[in-house]
C-alpha cells in the first residue's frame, strides 16, 4: 500500500471558523460540545413549494471589520466568508500582521460553492435583461477560484494559492493537497473549506431528492440513524494554518494539532450518489494510518463522513468496521449540528483539535434512534461526556460521486 505521509508543513497553529454557533473557534466548539446544533428552518427564501425546509444557519459575520467598505461591495457572500475565517486564523496563530511573518505563506481553499450568489445573479440578469444588465463588477466573483485568490489579495499571502472543487469532499481534499505540497523550502498555508448556499441550489439538490425530508418522522439531519432519508446542506467556513513544526515552536506557536498522514481513494458510484462498497474508504483510512504510522487499536475517535443518507452511512459504517472491528472506536457525526457541505471535512478537523484539549469527545447530534445495521459506537446526546482515550483522530470525507479522503490528526 502506498503511503501519503505529509511533505509540506503539518502542525495546525491557527484557526479560523464561522459557523451557526458564531464567529471564531471559542462558539464552535462550545456548540459542538454541549449538543447543540445550527439547523433550522430556511428564513432566507421560501421554501413552501419544496420537500424539504431545514438547512444549516451561519451566524451573522461582520465582515465590514475585516475588509474596506469599498472593497466590501465587490465581494460576494462566500469570498466574504473566506477572507474573514482567513484573517481570523492569521490572527489565532499570531501572524495578522504581513511585517510579522518569515514565512510565505499560501492557500489551498476548497470549495464546492464558490462563486455560486454571482454565477446565479450574474445568469439571472444576463437572461432577463440582456447583457447590459449584468453587471460586469459582478463577474470576476464567479470564477471557482475567486475565494482562494481575495484570501491572498486582502491578506497579503505570496505563497502557492489553490482552489480544490471535490464536491462534499473539498475541504480535506484541500488538506490533502497542502499537505503533499513540497515548496523546497520553510513555508506555511492556509487550508480548509468554505459553502454557502442560495435558492437555486437549495432547489436543484431538493429535485434531486436527496435532502432530509418529513417522512412521517420529522425532518432532521440524522446520521447513522434509523430514519435518516437524506442530508441538511450546511454553510460555514472552517480555515487554519498550517506551519512547520520547527519554525512555528521556534516562534513560540501554540500548536493545536498535527496532520500525521493522508489518504486518498476513488469509488465506484452514480454521479449524484454515494458509494455502496466499503472497500475503497477502507483503503483510504488505511493508507492515512499507515502513513502516520498509526496502528488501528491506536486512533481516539472518528470524525465520520456520515451525512444521514441511507448509502453513505451504511458503507462507512462497514467500512469502519473492517478496519477497527465493531464498535471498535468512538464515533462523532458532525452532520448532526452543522449539516453537509464542502467544508464539513475540515471542521472535523477543528474539532479534533478541540476534542485533544478538552479531553472528551463531542456527542453526535440527531441520531438518538440508532440504525442497528450501523455497528459503530456513536457518541449520543444526553449521556455522559466521553473521555478521549488516546489523543489520535482520524477523520473522513466522502463526496458524492466516490472520492474518498482520510486524515490523520494528532495531538
Amino acid at each position: 500500500m502506498r503511503e501519503r505521509s505529509p511533505a509540506g508543513p503539518t502542525a495546525i497553529t491557527g484557526v479560523g471558523c464561522l459557523s451557526g454557533f458564531g464567529s471564531g473557534v471559542a462558539p464552535f466548539e462550545e456548540g459542538i460540545f454541549a449538543g447543540q446544533t445550527t439547523i433550522a428552518r430556511i428564513a432566507s427564501f421560501d421554501t413552501g413549494a419544496r420537500r424539504s425546509h431545514l438547512a444549516g444557519s451561519l451566524a451573522p459575520v461582520d465582515a465590514a471589520a475585516f475588509i474596506s467598505p469599498a472593497r466590501l461591495r465587490r465581494i460576494d457572500p462566500i469570498g466574504r466568508l473566506a477572507i474573514v475565517a482567513c484573517r481570523l486564523a492569521l490572527q489565532d496563530a499570531g501572524l495578522a500582521d504581513p511585517a510579522a511573518r518569515a514565512d510565505l505563506i499560501g492557500v489551498a481553499l476548497g470549495s464546492s460553492t464558490s462563486g455560486i450568489h454571482s454565477i446565479v445573479g450574474y445568469l439571472d440578469a444576463l437572461n432577463t435583461q440582456g447583457p447590459a444588465g449584468a453587471s460586469a463588477m459582478d463577474f470576476s466573483n464567479t470564477v471557482g477560484n475567486a475565494a482562494a485568490s481575495l484570501c491572498a489579495i486582502e491578506c497579503s499571502l505570496h505563497g502557492p494559492n489553490a482552489t480544490i472543487y471535490y464536491k462534499e469532499a473539498s475541504g480535506l481534499a484541500a488538506v490533502d493537497y497542502a499537505m503533499t505540497l513540497d515548496t523546497g523550502e520553510p513555508a506555511s498555508i492556509v487550508t480548509g473549506g468554505v459553502d454557502d448556499f442560495e435558492s437555486v441550489y437549495f432547489a436543484i439538490h431538493d429535485r434531486f431528492r436527496v435532502l432530509a425530508h418529513d417522512d412521517g418522522h420529522g425532518e432532521a439531519s440524522r446520521p447513522f440513524g434509523r430514519h435518516r432519508n437524506g442530508f441538511v446542506a450546511g454553510r460555514g467556513a472552517y480555515l487554519f494554518l498550517l506551519e512547520e513544526r520547527e519554525a512555528a515552536a521556534a516562534r513560540g506557536a501554540r500548536i493545536r494539532g498535527q496532520i500525521a498522514g493522508l489518504g486518498a481513494t476513488s469509488s465506484v458510484s452514480g454521479i449524484n450518489e454515494w458509494p455502496t462498497d466499503p472497500a475503497d474508504l477502507v483503503s483510504c483510512m488505511r493508507q492515512a494510518l499507515d502513513a502516520a504510522q498509526v496502528h488501528p487499536r491506536e486512533v481516539g475517535v472518528v470524525f465520520a463522513a456520515a451525512n444521514s443518507t441511507t448509502n453513505l452511512d451504511r458503507t462507512e459504517a462497514d467500512a469502519l468496521v473492517q478496519v477497527f472491528g465493531p464498535r471498535g472506536v468512538p464515533v462523532v457525526a458532525l452532520k448532526g449540528a452543522i449539516g453537509e457541505f464542502g467544508a464539513a471535512g475540515a471542521a472535523g478537523i477543528v474539532a479534533a483539535t478541540a476534542a485533544f484539549r478538552r479531553g472528551r469527545l463531542p456527542p453526535t447530534v440527531g441520531a438518538e434512534d440508532l440504525d442497528p445495521a450501523c455497528g459503530v459506537d456513536l457518541t449520543g446526546v444526553g449521556e455522559a461526556p466521553r473521555p478521549l482515550v488516546r489523543p489520535v483522530a482520524l477523520v473522513n470525507s466522502v463526496a458524492s460521486g466516490g472520492a474518498n479522503f482520510s486524515v490523520v490528526v494528532t495531538a
